[in-house]
């Protein structure tokens, strides 16, 4: 029986910084670099591999300003002064402790590494977090994990389990040759699942880094520039950037485009049939399990 963590409880929004404030606390003070954490939660959650998105918790766990003789805002931000640019604005925040993470907060601070997050829904995402971010409810959290629970949980058997219960979760106990396969397969999945977020992302970023002007973002159908043809993504740039791709260019984007839909496609065929494998695998032990 394997417990299921609960994220921690959706914080203050004055405890989530931007990429940008993140960046700027640390590099005034190195320190704040501990306390502040990347987010995972429902919306960045992705299946096998999920990026950490552009949030930053300020994550000081229960019982820090105790330890440390804080009482106020003005009292943190003496004892860490890269917090002040930002912090400094909630001063009047009456509630104690406001900056503190929440006693319910402990488990999820403290689940070991590598861990396993699972989403909501249907059919939930379910991912490996080797890193340090933080999961927010309704994520939930199985730690200590390895690639064979990774498998186990993803295949379509254990996402069905994954409904039907709460705190706690029975899992099979595959014979070491299955196992093995198991671990495998799963782990090939989180590098596909990474190798197509980082294709995706590098082309939107170049996108951006060329076309968009200063402050600008990219549209939802550019962040999913693979589903378009070409013809769609000159339009799109041209409305959403309002900075047309100049024609000389036009002919290495669309190179450029055609092959990294055509591996974008290529790797998701590759995912597919992982997880057709995992299932033909994993479904024999979960019927087995629940006669």
């Amino acid at each position: 029986m394997r417990i299921l963590l609960a994220g921690i409880p959706a914080p203050y929004d004055a405890l989530l910084y931007t990429r940008a404030e993140r960046d700027q606390a640390v590099i005034f003070e190195p320190a704040c670099a501990s306390f502040l954490r990347p987010v995972i939660d429902a919306g960045t959650l992705r299946p096998w591999y999920t990026p950490t998105g552009d949030q930053w918790l300020l994550a000081l766990p229960p019982g820090y300003s105790q330890n440390h003789a804080i009482s106020s805002v003005e009292d943190l931000i003496k004892r860490h002064p890269g917090l002040g640019q930002r912090l400094s604005a909630y001063a009047d925040v009456s509630e104690p402790l406001w900056w503190e993470l929440p006693p319910a907060a402990k488990p999820a601070l403290s689940a070991p590494i590598p861990r396993i997050l699972i989403g909501v829904g249907e059919h939930p995402a379910i991912a490996w977090e080797a890193g340090n971010a933080i999961p927010i409810t309704p994520v939930r959290i199985l730690a200590p994990a390895d690639h064979v629970l990774l498998a186990l949980l993803a295949a379509s058997a254990g996402r069905r389990r994954l409904q039907q219960v709460t705190d706690t979760i029975v899992l099979p106990a595959p014979p070491t040759t299955i196992a093995g396969r198991l671990a495998e397969l799963a782990a090939q999945a989180v590098a596909v699942a990474h190798e197509q977020h980082a294709l995706t992302h590098e082309f939107a970023r170049r996108l951006l880094a060329d076309f968009g002007p200063p402050g600008s973002t990219l549209s939802a159908a550019l962040q999913r520039w693979w589903e378009l043809e070409f013809r769609e993504l000159l339009a799109e740039v041209a409305r959403a950037l309002r900075n047309p791709i100049p024609e000389p260019f036009q002919p290495f984007w669309a190179a450029r485009h055609a092959e990294g839909r055509a591996r974008y496609y290529a790797l998701a065929s590759e995912l597919a049939a992982i997880e057709a494998a995992i299932d033909e695998l994993a479904q024999p032990l979960w019927q087995a399990q629940e006669q």
